[in-house]
């Protein structure tokens, strides 16, 4: 905060008064905590109980920091030792006061302060505010100087938010001044930092004029960049993550973005990204700045392990290993057993990302899956291949080649499946958090054409299947948060019978329909799904955290499979109801849920159990 300035008189009836800017009262003398390192003295007996009354407040916003940081409002529950220790409480608030209505631009309020006495050992603080008139920003000046002969851009403090105009709120007058310095860091002028400012009022007029000084420095563009701490990469491959052309003016957003790309590579547990700290005086202009990162490398080796529990399928148990950087580019192999009462599966794969260009990466697969289930028997062995591509933040999409060999029992009929797919898919997750989401939305689309041979014949279909979610949070500190979920498939093909169990679409579970065994909702032959060639399901969640580290849910689900190729709900629609307990741990919330069939049938259980990590959508 720069020093007072002495007033000046340019008018013959009113007096100009220069004005301190009230910007760093929200900062210091309405933070609204004690000084750390305060000795500790043990409290005197409360004698007077008081309530607080704030009069003539000019806006909501005055009122909630009042009561945030004047100490008759905090200490309002510990009460005072006599009524002259709470006059004296009472009379020290009144500048904080007057500091903040000059942060909402109310230069010339005044404030007192009254403490009257109700019955014995009670009290009211009544606190009386004459706001004044709203003193308007008439000017807000950015002086900006620079060092070197490339001057910076013309600022224009009103484009970054200041309240030229409108009342001179101090808030909105520091966020313009720090934009503008953010707006010369990303043009060209890393070194741009804010100075000071100086304030002129003029009381008669209820006017503000305010001037702001930014020194910008010397002008840079990108130069070169020097890896510290990333012994056994390639530095190729870490280029491949610069977001700017060589030369190109230097801009501080871009280096956030790359420091925030190999961050994701999840190559190092620590990364940053930075200029030098001092600025280089030297050189031509606008001259190369080099930026160095560095980096605390990650164990290139890395095993996870989870558990499963439902009702109808009883434990699951699931390791993998992933071993990064094979070759030197964040290459990665993945292994990986599960192994369940009734589903047990092997899996090898290999990724490489930044394939060709920004964003790609290359997968390939190869996995081996056992399953003993209600609607068939199988062991299939497949290979897939493809490629990812990252469009923003949000969006994924991907295609890819499959080849599929199952071998099928149904009941006591065996048949072979020999099929090839080219898998496509469009992803879209705007959710804030991978395990528990509160906000935001989730999309996958996925379409996989199929050929080959089925049970001796020919055959070829095409699988559409698509899910989607939201999250709303009804309060504030998403204690209380709504969620949903969808889910439309169908399958084009002749009939159902050209399709394979393996393929064909089913509907509850744990990650389907709850209160039901897994693929039980749909047609069956006795007491064995068959599956089908659409399904359509639809959730309702409603989460609420209850007290520390646990939380709890309600939610209700439905489904329907059909063996038509659109869904037509001539088929029943099942439906369920159930509540759970989340803990919510630091590696995400563990999920217990407890779910009932609404319209149960003969072969449905009374309820289903289920516990996993996560939440269930």
């Amino acid at each position: 905060m720069p020093p007072p300035v002495l007033p000046r008189c340019h008018h013959p009836r009113a007096r100009f008064v220069t004005v301190l800017m009230a910007v760093a009262v929200l900062a210091s003398g309405c933070s609204g905590k004690p000084v750390s390192g305060s000795p500790e003295f043990e409290a005197p007996a409360t004698t007077v109980v008081y309530d607080v009354v704030l009069e003539g407040s000019p806006s909501a916003g005055v009122t909630a920091l009042a009561e945030q940081s004047l100490a008759t409002f905090r200490l309002r529950q510990d009460g005072a030792q006599s009524l002259a220790f709470l006059r004296r409480r009472a009379e020290s608030d009144l500048d904080l006061m007057r500091r903040i209505l000059r942060s909402h631009g109310y230069y010339s309020a005044t404030v007192e302060a009254t403490v009257t006495p109700a019955e014995p050992g009670k009290a009211t603080v009544t606190i009386t505010v004459v706001p004044g008139p709203g003193f308007v920003l008439t000017a807000h000046r950015l002086q900006v100087t620079h060092e070197g002969a490339v001057a910076p851009p013309l600022l224009d403090a009103a484009a970054f938010g200041s309240p030229v105009g409108g009342r001179g709120v101090a808030a909105r007058i520091a966020a313009a001044e720090t934009a503008a310095v953010a707006q010369l860091r990303r043009t060209g002028f890393p070194y741009a930092k804010f100075v000071g400012r100086t304030g002129l009022a003029d009381p008669a007029a209820a006017t503000l004029e305010v001037e702001s000084r930014i020194e910008a420095g010397r002008a840079f563009n990108f130069g070169e960049i020097h890896f510290v701490g990333a012994d056994g990469i390639d530095p190729d491959y870490l280029l491949t993550y610069v977001p700017w052309q060589p030369g190109a003016t230097f801009d501080a957003d871009l280096l956030r973005e790359y420091q925030r790309r190999l961050t994701q590579t999840d190559l190092f547990s620590a990364a940053s990204v930075a200029m030098p700290e001092e600025m280089p005086v030297n050189g031509a202009e606008p001259a190369p700045l080099a930026v160095t990162g560095r980096f605390e490398p990650r164990l290139p080796r890395s095993v996870t392990a989870g558990l499963r529990w439902d009702t109808d399928l009883g434990p699951s148990a699931r390791v993998g290993l992933e071993h990064r950087n094979l070759f030197g580019a964040n290459e990665r192999g993945l292994a990986g057993v599960e192994v369940g009462r009734f589903e047990q599966q092997l899996g090898f794969g290999f990724r490489k990302p930044q394939f060709l260009r920004d964003g790609q990466q290359l997968l390939a697969d190869v996995t081996l899956t056992r399953e003993e289930l209600d609607a068939f028997d199988a062991v299939t062995g497949s290979f897939f291949g493809g490629l990812t591509r990252e469009l923003s933040e949000q969006l994924d999409v991907g295609a890819g080649g499959l080849v599929e060999i199952s071998r099928i029992q149904e009941q006591n009929d065996t048949s072979t499946a020999y099929l090839l797919g080219l898998p496509v898919f469009a992803a879209y997750d705007g959710s804030d958090d991978l395990l528990n989401p509160t906000r935001g939305y989730r999309a996958r689309l996925e379409a996989t054409p199929y050929a080959g041979v089925f049970a001796g014949a020919d055959t070829e279909f095409l699988v559409l299947d698509g899910t989607g979610s939201g999250y709303w949070r009804l309060d504030g500190k998403a204690k209380y948060v709504l969620a949903a979920r969808g889910r439309l498939g169908s399958i084009l093909a002749p009939d159902l019978a050209s399709v394979p169990q393996t393929k064909r679409l089913y509907s509850g579970g744990g990650g389907s329909v709850r209160g039901y065994a897994l693929d039980a909702i749909g047609p069956h032959d006795g007491d064995n799904p068959t599956g089908g060639r659409s399904v359509v399901e639809a959730g309702l969640e409603f989460r609420a955290h209850l007290f520390g580290d646990l939380g709890g849910v309600v939610f209700a689900e439905a489904g329907s499979v059909s063996t038509e190729t659109f869904p037509d709900f001539e088929e029943d629609v099942q439906a369920a109801a159930g509540f759970g307990i989340r803990y919510f741990s630091p590696v995400g919330p563990v999920r217990v849920d407890v779910a009932f069939p609404v319209n149960r049938r003969r072969i449905d259980d009374a309820f289903q159990l289920y516990f996993s990590i996560g939440q269930a959508f």
